[in-house]
């Protein structure tokens, strides 16, 4: 449990703080998330770190400055580096780019005409799947070279960390320790491979079209939209009438649905049971992401084909590390009937990413406990609080229902809230003494301008903020990841920056 919460912490620094594999950056006012997505002036190169599938660490600069130098490689020349050979050419057949391939002590890199007209569906690419080098491998690869002299110091499991990992995670599940569980450099390369998986197999029987159900995370919907033959949105997890007329219509092309348990950011919760029942009858796969509920609390692997799940946010519980896992369950028959290769999509966990999540892993069950404990008393104290329009939280009355259908015991309340306003967030955020920035399932208390940082390019412009009307969406939305502090600090330091408005 953290005793007290972080405090203003200086806007580019690390969250958490003093640590080079930190996921998360601190953004402590709205001016700062405009610079931030705006780069002017290159204002991110005074960022001492970022979410890592989005930004470039300061050991990946050093690193690409090394293969530069070695390779004799031009300074006009892009440099996309690859924790493997397989990362190297799914990435580089992909987009069929004119490239040469470089590799140094089990880091690999293409070089890529910085004109080249594929460049930026590329680097949108590795965003989405995870597919590049994270920090951890990379200090590993300047420490070899005595480019630098220090690693990071942080607790390790090191004696049979995959085993400890699966075992945990079997153990949330409810499953026995011979089921199968795949682990995965990040929850988006979790994804990813499992879209591709499923895409392959359904492609063969002429299905093509994806299903987006609820409003998913943003990397979610770029992969569908991005790399699906077609797709479909149903933005409203509640209308179960529509979703039935769609899947109706289109019944026999229907490659997968997928869906997030509760929904990123709103906590909006489908009828799973419901869902599975219908889809498993016309044998159409559902994959479910839990990472927002956590398998800790729901158990609802038994309504979905694939769960998956995001390692780096609960489970880890300090943002300072990279992992995903997918998990099949062992009763679908779509399963039992389709073999789904993972392997030609799937980026490995790097072994110290792999030691540090097995020593993380530990207390995510404890730590889920303590957060929900504290979620349920934050929602009450919003809820009654006069400046807030409206909660967003698993037990509120639009979601209570569905998610009582699947979670493991009473009140296991998930440990996102999202809050909303009548106007403007930005005196209530400027003035909140909290982290602030990307990134959840941390035990501290973490907050987020959520469209601003995940959807700046809808909110930008007058078009995407209409876009986003039209859906029904509030963009003026805080995302708070509540953590384990004392929940009288908590409920005082947001009472004092809601006075604000």
């Amino acid at each position: 449990m953290v005793k007290t919460p972080y405090r203003n912490i200086t806007c580019g620094k690390s969250i958490p703080p003093h640590n080079v594999h930190a996921i998360s950056v601190s953004l402590p006012t709205i001016q700062d998330v405009y610079s931030y997505e705006e780069n002017k002036n290159n204002w991110r190169n005074c960022m001492e770190t970022g979410y890592p599938r989005f930004f470039c660490h300061p050991y990946e600069k050093k690193v690409i400055e090394y293969f530069k130098a070695h390779f004799s490689i031009s300074e006009e020349k892009h440099l996309f580096l690859f924790p493997s050979k397989s990362s190297c050419q799914l990435v580089s057949s992909f987009f069929e780019l004119n490239f040469r391939e470089y590799e140094l002590n089990g880091i690999f890199t293409i070089s890529v005409d910085s004109q080249n007209p594929a460049l930026k569906k590329a680097c949108d690419f590795i965003q989405h799947t995870g597919h590049k080098v994270f920090s951890r491998q990379l200090e590993d690869f300047l420490l070899k070279l005595k480019l630098i002299n220090n690693p990071h110091q942080k607790e390790m499991l090191s004696t049979n960390p995959e085993q400890h990992v699966k075992q945990e995670l079997q153990k949330q599940f409810l499953l026995d320790k011979n089921q199968n569980i795949e682990l995965f450099s990040s929850g988006m390369n979790a994804i990813y491979s499992l879209f591709e998986g499923v895409n392959q197999i359904q492609k063969l029987k002429k299905a093509t079209v994806f299903i987006q159900y609820g409003w998913l995370y943003t990397d979610t919907i770029d992969i569908l939209r991005k790399y699906s033959e077609s797709y479909l949105e149903l933005i409203s997890v509640y209308d179960e009438k529509e979703l039935l007329l769609v899947i109706e219509a289109n019944k026999e092309k229907i490659a997968a649905v997928f869906t997030e348990i509760p929904t990123n950011p709103f906590l909006h919760t489908p009828n799973l049971p419901f869902l599975y029942s219908h889809l498993s009858k016309l044998d159409i796969p559902l994959i479910v992401d839990g990472t927002i509920g956590t398998c800790v609390n729901m158990n609802y692997l038994p309504y979905c084909d694939f769960a998956v799940e995001s390692l780096t946010k609960f489970a880890s519980g300090m943002a300072d590390v990279m992992a995903g896992c997918v998990v099949p369950n062992p009763n679908s028959n779509w399963t039992k009937n389709n073999l789904v290769d993972l392997k030609p999509y799937q980026q490995e966990l790097y072994r110290r990413d792999l030691e540090r999540i097995a020593f993380q892993i530990s207390g995510m069950e404890s730590r889920v406990k303590s957060i929900r404990k504290n979620a349920f008393e934050l929602a009450l104290f919003f809820e009654s609080h006069p400046a807030v329009k409206t909660v967003n939280w698993s037990h509120n009355k639009k979601n209570a229902a569905n998610y009582s259908k699947i979670e493991k015991e009473e009140n296991n309340y998930a440990g996102l809230i999202s809050i909303e306003f009548d106007g403007s967030i930005e005196k209530f955020y400027n003035a909140l003494e909290l982290p602030k920035g990307p990134s959840l399932g941390t035990e501290f208390t973490l907050v987020m301008p959520y469209f601003y940082l995940a959807h700046y390019d809808l909110i930008k412009t007058k078009e995407g903020r209409k876009l986003l009307a039209e859906k029904g969406i509030n963009w003026e939305l805080v995302r708070i990841s509540v953590g384990t502090e004392p929940i009288e600090e908590l409920i005082s330091i947001f009472e004092k920056a809601l006075n604000q408005i």
